[in-house]
Formats: structure tokens, sequence, C-alpha cells
């Protein structure tokens, strides 16, 4: 990420390259409700806490792998400071009756930073995705993947990967729809690796 260190030490200054408000968007789902997709700003560190501490348990273990609750400092700067260069990250979100944001998505790439280019690309790229409970089955899981992969292919990027819990039934079979070729790793039954090329045709 962008951001340097003052000469007193104190927190770094936290910039931007370019955001993306191209990928601004309202997206109605299959049930009818409407959510608005937008990128990820610093500012949405309070937005994020709320989101992951009202997922599930089995919600929250599947996108951490570790029963977090609140997300420490570090771990919020990393999901809510976002370069837009080396860096996506995606929320849903909604306005309740009180008109205050919800947050109920989240997806993102991160670039492989010791990664090799692929011919024709600058290489991989690690995908991330969490829905809220209420709002899994929907398409809204589907759609975020699509638009995560279809940023990620304008970016030169060639190839997404991930590594998924192998009970995470319902992310496989949304990562199958999606194209993913799939392998349980060897030596550990508890994961499996996911990929998905974006050097095919574009959706």
């Amino acid at each position: 990420m962008d951001a340097v260190a003052n000469a007193a030490g104190a927190p770094p200054r936290y910039s931007i390259a370019r955001y993306p408000t191209a990928l601004i968007d309202r997206l109605p789902l299959a049930d009818g409700r409407v959510v608005t997709i937008r990128p990820v700003l610093p500012q949405d560190a309070e937005l994020a806490q709320r989101f992951v501490a009202g997922l599930s348990l089995q919600t929250r273990y599947r996108r951490f792998q570790m029963g977090v609750g609140t997300l420490p400092p570090r771990l919020l700067r990393q999901l809510t400071e976002i370069d837009y260069a080396a860096h996506l990250a995606l929320l849903a979100g909604v306005v309740d009756e009180s008109g205050d944001e919800i947050q109920v998505a989240d997806a993102r790439y991160v670039v492989d930073a010791d990664a090799a280019p692929w011919p024709g690309g600058d290489g991989d790229a690690e995908f991330a995705l969490v829905v809220a409970d209420d709002w899994q089955g929907v398409g809204l899981g589907s759609e975020l993947m699509r638009r995560v992969a279809r940023a990620a292919r304008a970016r030169g990027l060639v190839r997404l990967h991930g590594e998924v819990l192998s009970t995470n039934t319902p992310m496989l079979d949304l990562l199958r729809r999606s194209g993913a070729c799939i392998r349980t790793r060897a030596g550990d039954a508890r994961l499996v690796d996911a990929w998905i090329d974006l050097r095919g045709a574009a959706d």
C-alpha cells in the first residue's frame, strides 16, 4: 500500500492511487432486494467491524479460518486501506431505515508480490469473498466474483487463486459455477486450492 511514515513516528499516511468510481453500481438481487456495490474506502473501518461482528461463527471461520470476532487493527487496515493498484476491494451495502449504511458482502483480490508474470499478463492474485448469512443464496456472491474477475482481467492479471476450506460447500459450488479449477491440497485435506484462469473470453 502507498503509505509513508512521517519523521515523528506517527502512523503512516495512506493514499489511494486512483479510486475506481466506475465500479460503483446498484445490483438488483433474485429476491427483489437491491444493494449498492462500491470500492472500499479507509473510512469504512467501522462499517467493516460491524459487518464481521454480524457474521455467524461458521461464516467468519470460513472467511478468516480462525474464530475472529473483532478485527485487530492491522488486519482492519489491510481490509480498508486499499491502494487500487495491487489490491482491489468491493463491498455491497444497503441503507437501513435510520439512514445508516450496512455492509452485507465483501470481495477482493490482492496481487501476488512474488509471483512471476505469466506471458501476456502481470501474474496472479489471491481472491477472497464473504457474504452475510442473511444475504447468501440470492446470487450476490456469484455476481461479486464476476466483477472481481472482470476487474482483474482489465488490470492485466491472468489468474485468480485462493484457498477454501474443504467443508465450505457453498463457496466451492460458487467457484465451480464461476469456472474455477479445484484441487484438494496434498497433505492437508482440510483445504482446497481453487483458481480461475482469466485468459479466456471476457464475461
